[in-house]
């Protein structure tokens, strides 16, 4: 029997383990990597009101929801903005009181789970926590309302951490008009265009999901910075009143702003929208009858956390539904003016193949599947709307 000489055992050796190291390396999903290696910004979601209203832990996996700290770290999102959604009835005099219990309940919950996550004042924070391994949370003010026609507040949710405000809600208010009411300046007033001005100097990002067309086009003539629509869709894919125009489109990528596409399944599908309007048609009336319920907190959480459950599930949109807001946006925006702004959160149903933020990796291979190259799809998933947060809240930092 001949012998194997030490030279012969190294050269196998060597060979086994080229091949090993092959094998475990071609193994792996480019997807997968595609997808760890991208910034994952979701651009909106009301987590704040389970924090405050159901006093849940969001380190915990939450029941019947979207987000949490163990879901967005199964999908590997490395950005979170928290909205602090202000109840449009509050205004004119209770909106703030609202805004400042939501804000001080969110910092307390990021600072209880200071492990996993760290609140984000600005795009350098940002970059910096999530270097550590953690997962950044920008707070943004949802509803102009908040600041309850005061300069002076604005200033302060600022100095407590909000570093962006959507313009309005669904109401049109003392300085701006909302998509989903009857306007009343046109578009912005003198006060209103004193706040994007305000706003401006402070380096706070302008979201202006939910304005009205006009306000949107005024609040272009009057910022020095890139806006943003937190969460919108595109209107020739679904004519809802809430997405927005290839005109608006056109004007945002020339202003450097990006749009996060909605997963708000009734912005996604013409035919979903439908069918919930006619749902809502049929309880309105039951609603209307609904005594007032005077203690405030309870009116709100009772409203808010009852809306959806007979939402219905026939022909609910798809993560293709999603896909194709994004390309519409990309098209005529362009791939530099393109993220996420899932606005999930347990009243109405998600995508089907969008359960909740632990399915991210699902639209990172939609992208790739649809053929968009590495580059494009870092972009969408986080790199733009790293690129505005940097542009408007660090210019202080300079």
């Amino acid at each position: 029997m001949s012998k194997i000489s030490p030279f012969s055992c190294v050269q196998m050796l060597t060979v086994v383990l080229i091949f090993a190291f092959a094998s475990f390396t071609f193994g792996q999903d480019p997807v997968d990597r595609l997808h760890r290696e991208s910034l994952v910004w979701d651009c909106h979601n009301d987590l704040a009101y389970r924090v405050l209203y159901e006093r849940l832990d969001i380190g915990d996996r939450l029941p019947a929801g979207h987000v949490d700290i163990p879901r967005l770290q199964e999908g590997q999102v490395d950005v979170q903005v928290v909205a602090l959604f202000i109840q449009n009835y509050l205004y004119p005099d209770k909106a703030a009181r609202q805004a400042f219990q939501l804000l001080e309940a969110m910092t307390g919950a990021i600072e209880k789970n200071s492990a996993a996550v760290e609140l984000a004042r600005t795009g350098s924070d940002i970059e910096r926590i999530v270097a550590k391994g953690k997962i950044a949370m920008p707070l943004a003010i949802e509803g102009g309302h908040a600041i309850e026609n005061d300069l002076e507040l604005l200033r302060k949710f600022h100095e407590l951490g909000v570093s962006s405000m959507t313009l309005t809600h669904n109401i049109s208010h003392d300085w701006a008009d909302s998509s989903a009411d009857k306007p009343r300046w046109d578009g912005l007033n003198d006060l209103g265009r004193k706040v994007v001005k305000e706003m401006n100097r402070l380096g706070m990002v302008i979201d202006v999901s939910h304005v009205s067309d006009k306000t949107f086009f005024d609040v272009i003539e009057t910022t020095e910075d890139p806006v943003i629509f937190s969460h919108s869709g595109c209107r020739a894919v679904n004519p809802h009143r809430r997405n927005v125009s290839d005109d608006m489109l056109q004007v945002l990528a020339q202003n450097g702003g990006v749009i996060g596409i909605v997963f708000e399944v009734t912005f996604l599908s013409p035919k979903y929208h439908q069918a919930a309007q006619k749902l809502r048609a049929i309880g309105r009336p039951i609603y209307q009858k609904v005594p007032v319920i005077e203690d405030m907190d309870l009116r709100i959480t009772i409203e808010h956390l009852s809306q959806g459950r007979d939402w219905p599930l026939e022909n609910l949109p798809t993560l293709d539904d999603l896909l194709d807001h994004i390309d519409h946006a990309v098209k005529i925006a362009g791939v530099d003016h393109v993220g996420l702004g899932a606005d999930m959160y347990p009243r109405t149903p998600s995508p089907l193949g969008i359960r909740g933020a632990h399915d991210y990796p699902n639209i990172t291979r939609g992208l790739k599947k649809r053929g968009y190259s590495e580059e494009d799809i870092k972009k969408i998933m986080g790199q733009n709307f790293l690129r505005v947060w940097k542009q408007v809240t660090d210019k202080n930092l300079r």
